[in-house]
C-alpha cells in the first residue's frame, strides 16, 4: 500500500473533472456541428491525467508503521474523527453508470420518435441503477452508530479497553447458491486486536483493516465502545486508538464487547488524535480492467464524434456506441468484481473458511 499525496489526489480529481465534462458536452451541446473537439479534447485530458494518477500512484512512497510512542499510557481523547468519505470512488461510479445515457444520446443525434423513447427506456434504467448503486454503498447506518461514539466521547463517557493490534483477517462464508450446484461466498474482514488470550474482532471494509495493520501493527492503544451501547441495534460502533495517536473506527460483535462494557472512562480534552494516513488507491487488478473499457469506449465512440452521428450510417453509428457501452459494462464489472476478491497489497492476511450448516 502506498500514499496518497498531494500529486494523485490532484491527478485523479482532474481525471473526473475532464470525464464528466466530456460526458455533459453531450447534452449541453447536443447540436454542435462535427467534428466534436471539445469532447475529443475533453477525452484526452481524462485519459492523460488518468494514465498521470497511475503512474503518481505506482511510484508514491510506501505506507509505513506509525511513529513509537514515549512509554506510557495515554489518555482517551474527547474528539474522535469520523471516517472520511470515498468522494472519488463515488463520483467515478455515478460517470459509469452515467455512460451508457450519454452513448445512446451521442447515437440518437437529432433523431426522431423511436431514438427519443430509447433516451426514455434508458434514462430510467440509469435512475434504477444509480438508486441501487447509492442503497448498495450507502454507509448511512454505520455512520450514524459511529456518530454515538464520537458524541458520547465529547459527553465525556466512554467504554475502552487497552488492546494491541494483531492480524488481519479475511473470513470467507459458503452458502448453497442460487442454482444447483453453485456455491454464494460472502466475505468478511476484520482486525484482530488482543487482550491478552482475548481477541476482539473490529470488522471494516478490506482496504480500511490493510490499512490499519499495515500501519499500527504490534501497537498498543484504546478500544472504545459509546456510553450509550444499549440503544445501538447489532454491531456495536468501537475506534481503535493507537498510542501514536491515529484511530481506525470499525463494528464489533455484541458478544465480544459485552465484558467490557461495565465502566466508562473519562476522556481527555489534552489529546489530539486524527485519522489513518490516506492511501493511493489504484489497484492494478481493479482498475486496469476499468480504465480499459473507458479507453476502448473512447475509440469506439471516436468515428462519431469526429465524423457527426448524422453523417454516418445510422447502423453504424448505434453499432458503435451500444458497442461501446456493451464493453464498458462488462469491464467495468469485471473490474469490480476483482474489487471483492482482491486483497490490499503490502501485508500478510489470515484466510479463514466457514460453510453454512446445511453444506458442511
Amino acid at each position: 500500500m502506498r500514499r496518497s499525496t498531494l500529486i494523485t489526489r490532484a491527478l485523479g480529481s482532474t481525471a473526473l473533472v475532464c470525464a464528466a465534462v466530456a460526458l455533459s458536452l453531450v447534452f449541453v451541446r447536443y447540436d454542435a456541428p462535427a467534428p466534436r473537439w471539445d469532447i475529443l479534447g475533453a477525452l484526452g485530458a481524462a485519459a492523460i491525467t488518468a494514465g498521470g494518477w497511475m503512474l503518481a500512484c505506482r511510484t508514491a512512497p510506501p505506507l509505513g508503521a506509525a511513529p513509537s510512542t514515549a512509554a506510557g499510557r495515554p489518555p482517551l481523547p474527547h474528539r474522535l474523527p469520523l471516517p472520511a468519505r470515498d468522494v472519488g470512488r463515488a463520483t467515478g461510479t455515478v460517470l459509469l453508470l452515467l455512460t451508457p445515457l450519454v452513448l445512446t444520446r451521442l447515437a440518437a443525434g437529432s433523431g426522431g420518435v423511436l431514438s427519443g423513447l430509447l433516451i426514455i427506456l434508458v434514462l430510467a434504467v440509469t435512475v434504477i441503477a444509480l438508486l441501487f448503486a447509492r442503497k448498495q454503498g450507502s454507509e448511512a447506518v454505520a455512520r450514524s452508530k459511529f456518530r454515538v461514539l464520537t458524541d458520547d466521547a465529547k459527553r465525556g463517557e466512554l467504554h475502552a479497553v487497552r488492546v494491541r493490534v494483531g492480524e488481519p483477517v479475511r473470513m470467507r462464508y459458503l452458502e448453497r447458491g442460487g442454482k444447483p450446484g453453485e456455491l454464494d461466498v460472502t466475505q468478511f474482514h476484520w482486525l484482530v486486536l488482543q487482550d491478552g488470550e482475548r481477541g476482539i474482532r473490529l470488522s471494516n471494509a478490506p482496504e480500511e483493516v490493510g490499512r490499519a495493520a499495515l500501519r499500527l501493527a504490534g501497537q498498543d492503544g484504546w478500544l472504545c465502545w459509546p456510553e450509550r451501547w444499549k440503544l445501538i441495534e447489532a454491531e456495536l460502533p468501537a475506534a481503535f486508538v493507537s498510542d501514536s495517536g491515529e484511530v481506525i473506527m470499525g463494528l464489533t460483535d455484541p458478544d465480544e464487547a459485552r465484558p467490557y462494557l461495565t465502566g466508562t472512562r473519562p476522556p481527555s480534552s489534552d489529546r489530539a488524535v486524527r485519522r489513518l494516513p490516506r492511501t493511493a488507491k489504484f489497484a492494478a487488478p481493479v482498475h486496469t480492467r476499468i480504465l480499459g473499457g473507458v479507453l476502448l469506449a473512447a475509440l469506439l465512440t471516436a468515428p462519431v464524434l469526429y465524423i457527426g452521428p448524422d453523417q454516418l450510417p445510422a447502423l453504424l453509428d448505434w453499432l458503435l456506441c451500444a458497442s461501446a457501452a456493451a464493453i464498458l459494462i462488462v469491464l467495468a464489472l469485471r473490474g469490480m468484481g476483482e474489487a471483492s476478491r482482491s486483497l490490499p497489497e503490502g501485508l500478510s492476511w489470515t484466510v479463514q473458511e466457514e460453510s453454512d450448516p446445511s453444506i458442511a
